[in-house]
């Protein structure tokens, strides 16, 4: 019985131990903690060959460094996009506690649609001694409206007619819609000027007739 219930002190002392040494070291480990962010240099405006910039920002705000950093964006499929500068994927070795980077790259659309911006995605290792592998979605975005290329002087004269209408019209075929009923317009009041001016000639030739009695 004594043998036994020494045996039993001796375990519960040797799983405190256990206990307070995976407590301290928990407690000594540094954590990364980090934060992710997707932009792109325009929300709206977006046009066949007219390329925008997407910046991918990570930042470590915990006191531990992440290491085997993975980032990929692959949200611009061939068949909408080419990249044209830079590239959509990026490696870092490390990022320290409190350091921040940020990678660039260019996308112009190729073709007239719909798009939904997904959110890039991030995996890293969490410390010195991290086994298993973190994964991080960037933010999110609104979807993005692509449309067919406008030539500049098309561009500045829209920009210019939405400021005079004070942006009342706002698009090409807002203009050819407001041109086609100046144009009746237009006709309207040249046939009845044309029919003015002709009941005039009449009226003028009848006081010459009546003047020729």
């Amino acid at each position: 019985g004594v043998d036994a219930a020494a045996h039993d002190c001796l375990t519960h002392a040797m799983l405190a131990v256990l206990l307070f040494a995976a407590a301290a070291d928990d407690a000594e480990e540094p954590r990364a903690s980090l934060l992710f962010y997707k932009k792109l240099s325009q929300t709206h405006g977006h046009a066949v060959n007219k390329p925008f910039n997407v910046t991918l920002t990570v930042y470590n705000k915990g006191v531990g460094n992440a290491y085997s950093l993975i980032v990929a964006d692959d949200n611009w499929k061939a068949d909408k996009f080419r990249i044209i500068g830079g590239g959509n994927n990026f490696t870092l070795d490390f990022l320290n506690a409190g350091d921040t980077y940020e990678h660039e790259f260019v996308v112009k659309p190729i073709r007239k649609a719909w798009h939904r911006v997904r959110p890039a995605k991030m995996f890293y290792v969490d410390g010195d001694a991290g086994e298993s592998t973190v994964s991080h979605l960037s933010n999110s975005l609104p979807d993005m409206r692509v449309i067919e290329k406008q030539d500049s002087l098309e561009e500045a004269a829209i920009m210019a007619g939405r400021v005079l209408t004070l942006n009342m019209i706002k698009t090409k075929q807002g203009w050819m819609a407001f041109a086609a009923l100046a144009l009746l317009a237009i006709c309207a009041q040249l046939y009845f000027i044309g029919s003015a001016v002709l009941h005039k000639r009449r009226h003028l030739r009848a006081l010459e007739d009546v003047k020729k009695l």
